[in-house]
């Protein structure tokens, strides 16, 4: 294991690497070509509207099933394997899978004290899956996955992270383009005030993760289609002033930019093309609009790639936790 002062001095010289790679968007030079992207899985869904939250003690979890129609009442143990078998490769690093367990119990412990639906797709392995799937698609390695997905499960069964004495909203997701975003920059315009601990953080390691980078090419007809979907208007003048006066984030995300005669975000823009992240440059020729992405995910929260790194590098989940929620308390079950 790396002393903690090599695993700082290795995670600032990335940080500098990735930080200095180019994020302009090139509208009508540099074409970019590539293959379309894989669709991408659906993230953490954004905080939702918070009545007032419940007092009862909850030992379950209650998920509406879209493949199904039906309601899932599973204890909290069942609902945290089922969720982890859906969002990380069991592969990975145990204290990456630790990170990644702590979070997604205290999100979905947040979304359950305030009454919020919890939804998956048990078809699609989206949130949570039951026993049976992982049976049916495991077959005879079922028993070795269900020993991993235990043995981490149990390890921090009813730890969550707090901030101020609260539960925090821990969202997560795949990718980052080198840095997570500010939750302000993709939620609501007050919701870095609400969650001080949804800032931005260096992430330079998710550029060495498979899919990382993605391409997606529309073709003119193709791009006015999809650009429809949220500019109802300015699409009719000439094709370089389609998509103009973009602005990015800090963390290389865009920001906003000019479509038509439409202001949109980032986020609407990756919503509209389907793009893997809100992170992308993009070129124009005479085929049409080519987008080149990097990262792949909402960016708000911990980044599992980048947990995954961390780990790689002698991290454990507990500073895994502290990068990518500053502020945050990690609270023990009991205490």
């Amino acid at each position: 294991m790396k002393s903690h002062k090599a695993l700082l001095l290795t995670f600032l010289f990335l940080y500098l690497v990735i930080t200095l790679m180019p994020a302009a968007v090139w509208v009508c030079q540099n074409p970019a070509t590539g293959e379309s992207p894989s669709p991408a899985p659906s993230p953490t869904a954004a905080p939702s509207p918070s009545p007032a939250p419940t007092t009862a003690t909850p030992q379950t979890f209650t998920l509406q099933d879209r493949a199904t129609g039906e309601t899932l009442t599973v204890s909290e143990r069942e609902f945290l394997m089922g969720t982890l078998a859906c969002e990380m490769d069991l592969q990975s690093p145990a204290e990456s899978l630790k990170a990644q367990t702590v979070a997604a119990y205290t999100y979905y412990a947040y979304q359950r004290m305030y009454n919020v639906p919890i939804e998956c797709d048990t078809s699609n392995w989206l949130v949570y899956v039951p026993e049976t799937a992982m049976r049916a698609r495991w077959g005879e390695n079922y028993d070795a996955h269900a020993t991993v997905l235990a043995g981490v499960v149990d390890a921090v069964l009813g730890q969550t992270l707090t901030y101020q004495g609260e539960l925090a909203l821990t969202s997560y997701f795949a990718i980052s383009p080198g840095s997570t975003e500010a939750a302000a920059h993709v939620w609501a315009p007050d919701a870095g005030e609400e969650h001080p601990y949804l800032q931005a953080v260096a992430s330079p390691g998710d550029a060495f993760s498979d899919g990382y980078l993605s391409t997606a090419d529309f073709s003119l007809e193709e791009f006015r289609e999809a650009a429809l979907e949220i500019a109802g208007e300015g699409l009719d003048g000439p094709v370089e002033d389609w998509l103009t006066d973009v602005t990015y984030t800090p963390s290389h995300m865009v920001k906003s930019a000019l479509l038509g005669g439409t202001t949109v975000t980032g986020t609407q823009l990756r919503a509209a093309f389907g793009l893997r992240s809100a992170s992308f440059t993009v070129a124009l020729d005479e085929e049409g609009f080519h987008f080149t992405v990097r990262g792949w995910g909402h960016g708000v929260g911990m980044s599992q790639a980048g947990a995954v790194f961390l780990a790689k590098r002698g991290a454990n989940y507990q500073e895994i936790l502290a990068h990518y929620y500053p502020g945050t308390q990690l609270v023990l079950p009991g205490s």
